[in-house]
């Protein structure tokens, strides 16, 4: 993993989310930030950030002091019933549940970097997805449940309607017991998967947003803009291009020109910015293969041959080779390894 990819960071409030009403197993929040080797100082301001390891740790420190893996479902299940963020104020005043999932895709890097929320649809079906680009927090079964199960609510909140799912899926491995996924989702539950998703009908998208005010959505985005213009302006070259290539990798590695015009740069430009970064374009093409052939091979649901063409190689031998030369390994070494 790069060190860049250590920097992601989540909003100290949807952290605080996480953790609110921890009474109610007996334990305080402050236990589980002390658990969990975090400064409890952290969450007295909302403009603070947490590093993935810490929210690893506060994950895992949770389920561990409560001593229920399930605690990111019921976590999730909790979420105040109001919006308290700027990111919450925009979805509240979109117009359809459509809308919202949009603006949510748009503005989620003011709540959250660690991963890449897209919606997606495929004939009279559509999910919400949530893909995680931070290695640390890959596998995290809380964090992905209380993912999954807050943006269920969310949807519910908004429209004043429970979402009918289809399907719910998860990138962790299958629990012993599923009797509280069923709860919650009330649909077929799959593991394994490359990103978190809830799937059902694309004419929900459809469902009207309960009193929305288009003035206070267009103010709201203006700061939003404002905002995320900061963020961005924090960040590196490198982090801004490894996390367009984990979007855009479908078949083949993305063009340097279609980076460049995404990042509204020159290539001229950005090759530069990344080169006093001590980096390339090619070298950052590598790491986000690597960082998605260690994802796509823990999970059972997709064959060597089959993650080596999402990657862009154009036969199965040419990823071997590089794979081996990236953890000395082949890549059915590793899965058999990353499975036991």
């Amino acid at each position: 993993m790069s060190d860049m990819r250590k920097n992601l960071m989540m909003s100290v409030s949807k952290v605080s989310l996480f953790l609110a009403n921890m009474d109610s197993y007996g334990i305080t929040k402050e236990e589980v930030l002390r658990s969990a080797s975090v400064d409890p100082i952290l969450l007295q301001s909302p403009d603070n950030r947490c590093t993935s390891d810490e929210i690893d740790r506060i994950f895992k420190a949770a389920a561990r002091l409560t001593q229920n893996e399930n605690i990111g479902l019921l976590q999730g299940e909790k979420l105040a019933k109001s919006f308290s963020n700027i990111l919450g104020y925009i979805l509240i005043n979109c117009g359809s549940l459509g809308e919202a999932a949009e603006k949510y895709n748009r503005y989620e890097k003011l709540v959250d970097e660690t991963s890449i929320s897209e919606l997606s649809i495929k004939g009279n079906r559509a999910s919400l997805r949530s893909t995680s680009v931070d290695q640390v927090l890959e596998g995290n079964r809380g964090l992905s449940d209380f993912k999954m199960a807050g943006m269920l609510l969310y949807t519910r909140i908004l429209s004043g309607k429970r979402l009918i799912l289809r399907e719910a899926h998860f990138s962790h491995s299958k629990p012993q017991d599923l009797s509280e996924y069923q709860r919650v989702f009330n649909c077929p539950i799959f593991f394994e998967k490359p990103f978190n998703a809830l799937v059902f009908d694309k004419e929900l998208l459809k469902l009207p947003v309960i009193e929305p005010n288009r003035q206070l959505l267009v103010l709201f985005e203006n700061i939003a803009r404002e905002l995320l213009d900061k963020i961005e302006n924090n960040e590196t070259y490198s982090r801004k291009v490894h996390t367009i290539i984990l979007k855009e990798m479908k078949g083949e590695a993305p063009s340097v020109d279609m980076v460049a015009k995404t990042m509204a740069v020159s290539v001229r430009s950005l090759q530069g910015y990344l080169k006093r970064e001590g980096t390339s374009y090619t070298k950052l093409i590598n790491e986000a293969r690597k960082d998605l052939a260690l994802h796509y091979l823990k999970s059972k649901n997709a064959s060597i041959s089959e993650i080596a063409y999402v990657l862009g190689f154009s036969e199965i031998s040419a990823f071997n080779r590089a794979f081996k030369k990236w953890t000395n390994r082949t890549p059915g070494e590793f899965r058999m390894n990353s499975v036991c």
